[in-house]
């Protein structure tokens, strides 16, 4: 879903771009990111609750978790970079709010760490649950007051890229957070019926569960019931966030129920799951290029018609399953390797830079 939105958005021509199906595939392009929000704190709780004690007391543990999201937030703000580094020195205003502008790595890692000391403060699974819970609330219903108190530009670029999209971000913590703080909720719920029950999970929490946040979102819509003051449906309204979350259950109902009748899922599935950071990474800089590289933003641009646009989705596909492929392969097969891949990789990357 993600590379395929992402791809059809560069090089699908602009003529293209009408009707009800444009529509239609719009909005299911947005449930996207709420997918992988949702997703991110969902597999934060599970990995978290398995080693509950070592990510409560092991400093080790807590510092090298915190090390991997620290990464996603400096990775996200590479992919953002104008250039060279020396480059940084005549950013005007405009550039620094390109660069500084929040988008689905920085938003992750932020609340990511909020999740990770939430862990330290609160010590027990059922208070994380509650803290978690709470916290998506608070995002959910303090957007529309934090997006208005922020358009005054009272804040630094890089600390008000965060809050709302005035600067610019593409998924600034409210309300995007509020995604992955449900998933850390789900999550718990989740492990409380183990996965050899996942059809039971569907039946009982997913699927009731989405269907009732779609309900209370159209009769949000009907009442004219707004204590935060005036908001937009499909920005800054509770009733998106309910309406957008029960779609996201609706659909993991489903594949659940696929998933539990379809066995073990199959090897490329898996290798996806595990290298997906890679693989958004790499998608991000072959579709709309980066300081390194041409994408097909820039060579093609929206001027293909449906086919050879699908055709570029296929293309895309293929690469990244097999970078993927081979990434994991090295990691596994190669295992002593694998590090000095990665820090040459690394390191060739960072003096493109220079």
């Amino acid at each position: 879903m993600m590379l395929q939105g992402h791809t059809l958005h560069a090089v699908l021509s602009n003529d293209m771009l009408t009707g009800v199906w444009f529509r239609v595939w719009l909005f299911m392009r947005g449930q996207t990111s709420c997918l992988f929000f949702l997703l991110s704190g969902f597999a934060f709780t599970l990995a978290t609750f398995r080693h509950w004690t070592e990510h409560l007391r092991s400093w080790t543990a807590i510092a090298r978790r915190l090390r991997r999201f620290g990464f996603f937030l400096l990775l996200g703000y590479a992919l953002h970079s104008p250039g060279k580094l020396a480059d940084l020195y005549w950013l005007n205003e405009e550039g620094w709010r390109s660069l500084l502008a929040v988008d689905v790595l920085q938003c992750l890692a932020v609340i990511l760490i909020v999740l990770q000391v939430l862990v330290l403060l609160v010590r027990t699974p059922g208070r994380h649950a509650l803290a978690a819970g709470a916290g998506c609330a608070a995002i959910v219903g303090l957007t529309p007051v934090i997006w208005r108190a922020n358009e005054t530009g009272s804040l630094p670029i890089g600390a008000a890229a965060f809050l709302s999209p005035a600067t610019g971000s593409l998924f600034p913590l409210f309300p995007w957070g509020a995604y992955v703080l449900f998933g850390a909720v789900l999550g718990h719920l989740y492990r409380r019926h183990g996965p050899v029950r996942i059809v039971m999970f569907a039946n009982r929490v997913l699927l009731p569960g989405g269907g009732a946040m779609i309900a209370l979102a159209v009769v949000g819509t009907w009442l004219p019931l707004e204590p935060f003051g005036q908001t937009d449906f499909w920005s800054t309204s509770p009733n998106h966030f309910l309406l957008r979350a029960g779609i996201v259950l609706l659909i993991l109902g489903l594949l659940a129920h696929v998933s539990g009748r379809g066995g073990e899922p199959g090897f490329i599935v898996r290798v996806l799951a595990r290298e997906s950071l890679m693989i958004y990474a790499v998608h991000l800089c072959l579709v709309y290029g980066s300081p390194w590289n041409v994408g097909l933003y820039q060579l093609v641009g929206p001027t293909l018609p449906v086919v050879p646009a699908l055709g570029c989705v296929l293309a895309l596909w293929v690469v990244t399953a097999l970078l993927a492929c081979g990434w994991h392969w090295c990691k596994h097969s190669r295992p002593r390797a694998a590090p000095w891949v990665r820090v040459g990789i690394a390191g060739l990357l960072f003096g493109r830079l220079l």
